[in-house]
């Protein structure tokens, strides 16, 4: 018996193939803006959920689309621009996380992440703009030893 080759492999993250979607499921961008970051540009977008009202803010750094294994990751929404001009790794997508509680109670990185593996609209809002895989850390540290 033959194995498929699996490029992707990690204890403490996850990939999540994007299926392509219908466009009857296709995220409807409230903003979808260029800015600069660092040296570079970046695109801004937000989509609303109209079952929660919750609005949903990414920045993609570099190109992704067609992209497969794009990075993201989680941080402070008001410090999304600063950590686009910080990214090491390009291309990646940066979602914005609210100070509060997310809708079900848990952490923000948490609902993020099962937005992504399951579905949601974040999934939607990565997937209408042509990135084929994600990478998202499954394994969040929530308290140390000391």
């Amino acid at each position: 018996m033959t194995a498929r080759p699996e490029p992707f492999f990690s204890w403490t993250a996850r990939r999540v193939e994007l299926d392509e979607l219908r466009e009857s499921e296709s995220a409807v961008l409230v903003l979808d803006e260029v800015v600069p970051v660092g040296a570079g540009m970046a695109r801004l977008i937000a989509t609303r959920d109209e079952d929660t009202d919750i609005d949903y803010l990414a920045l993609i750094v570099g190109d992704v689309a067609d992209g497969h294994d794009i990075a993201v990751r989680g941080v402070d929404e008001e410090a999304l621009l600063i950590e686009g001009s910080r990214t090491e790794s390009s291309p990646e997508i940066l979602i914005g996380l609210r100070a509060a509680q997310s809708i079900c109670g848990c952490s923000d990185a948490r609902h993020v992440d099962s937005q992504l593996c399951l579905d949601g609209p974040i999934r939607t809002m990565i997937a209408s703009i042509g990135v084929r895989s994600v990478v998202v850390d499954w394994y969040h540290v929530i308290s140390a030893v000391a």
